[in-house]
């Protein structure tokens, strides 16, 4: 355990230095000039632990784990007076899965009809700078780390403290309600996100092959509407996944469509709503015959309140989807979470919460299949 920690402080240490070198004063985001060219540097780092309960035990249990997750982001941008800016963006992360490795890159290009951009990125992607909610998702804990595992329903930093088997099972499915599936791919893709245009703002990628070896030729698109008045917002819209299945998968295309609305009244409350259709694609092509599959589909609802340095929010979640296509019954998730954070200054933040799981893998017909349980997580995010 000790080794581990170590290798994992060494890559937070590693992001550290190339942050601090990067700029001599610690902001947020740091920006330069030199000629033409615009320099953007930013990152931040997250230290999370946290106690899992599976209530078949009676005590909270703790792996003994300190997840760090850090990430230094670097944008260059050309501007050509007679022509399209043309721009380089890097991203380097450490977590304890992948210690520190380059997570993104791509090569930009931004005109008057938007922004181009090539390499490994994610599809329907987040802004280029700064730690703004993504665009095509409605619900989310803002209490919570702005980037990298998060509290949101698929952030997956509540999992990362259940066993691995368990949290993947339960990350497959808590995606279901918050974003199409497939939208947190990073994959070589090609990509294009339009100027906003009365308050329109549409993307669509292509990734000739996913990161999920399953899929190929993955195609997502997504479009949203955002309207404004006096102190209130409203964010509505959707995305839209397909990806073929590989000829050696034996799993179906898959289609994933996602709906969802965002209110935020009066600067203070956020209220937010989504829901994902996968209908019966994306699962194995094995099934008996004359055995039926369950359609997979997700709901998710969300509430946060700001008051000064104070956020504090909640979700609950409800999903399902065909597991095992030689079983009965199916995999479901109903899931709460509750969580409070303070802001020290923009540059630092404490947060906490408590997340609710009642699992029933394949619909819980065996006592080994049913999984109830919960987790506390307490942690603080730094910015430089």
């Amino acid at each position: 355990m000790k080794t581990q920690v170590r290798s994992r402080l060494r890559g937070l240490h590693l992001i550290a230095c190339a942050l601090l070198g990067a700029a001599p004063a610690a902001y947020a985001q740091v920006t330069a000039e030199h000629g033409p060219i615009d320099f953007t540097v930013e990152g931040y780092a997250n230290a999370t632990t946290g106690a899992a309960n599976l209530h078949a035990d009676t005590d909270y249990f703790d792996d003994g784990d300190l997840r760090v997750d850090a990430a230094l982001r670097g944008l260059a941008r050309l501007r050509i007076p007679s022509g399209p800016d043309v721009g380089l963006r890097l991203v380097v992360e450490a977590s304890p899965e992948d210690d520190v490795e380059l997570a993104e890159a791509s090569v930009l290009i931004f005109g008057d009809a938007g922004r181009l951009e090539f390499g490994e990125r994610q599809g329907l992607p987040d802004v280029l700078t700064g730690y703004a909610p993504n665009n095509f998702t409605f619900t989310g804990a803002e209490f919570g780390p702005a980037s990298g595992p998060s509290l949101d329903p698929a952030g997956g930093l509540q999992t990362a403290f259940l066993d691995d088997e368990l949290g993947a099972q339960l990350r497959e499915l808590s995606v279901l309600g918050f974003a199409a599936s497939l939208s947190d791919d990073r994959s070589a893709k090609a990509l294009y996100v339009s100027p906003k245009w009365r308050g329109l703002l549409g993307g669509l990628s292509y990734a000739s092959n996913a990161k999920d070896p399953r899929f190929t030729d993955l195609v997502q698109a997504g479009l949203t509407h955002d309207r404004y008045w006096k102190h209130n917002a409203l964010h509505v819209g959707g995305s839209y996944s397909f990806a073929r299945a590989g000829e050696s998968a034996g799993q179906r295309d898959l289609r994933s469509v996602n709906l969802g609305a965002t209110l935020v009244v009066n600067y203070d409350w956020m209220l937010g709503a989504s829901l994902t259709y996968d209908g019966t694609s994306g699962v194995s092509r094995s099934a008996p015959r004359g055995a039926s599959i369950d359609e997979a589909w997700g709901s998710v609802a969300s509430l946060n309140y700001n008051r000064g340095s104070w956020t504090a929010g909640a979700f609950v979640q409800w999903s399902t989807r065909e597991g095992d296509v030689d079983r009965a019954g199916d995999d479901r998730l109903r899931a709460l979470e509750a969580g409070l954070s303070y802001r020290v200054s923009t540059k630092l933040r404490f947060y906490g919460a408590w997340y609710y799981f009642d699992f029933d893998d394949e619909g819980g017909e065996l006592a080994a299949d049913r999984h109830e349980g919960s987790i506390v997580l307490v942690g603080l995010r730094a910015t430089l």
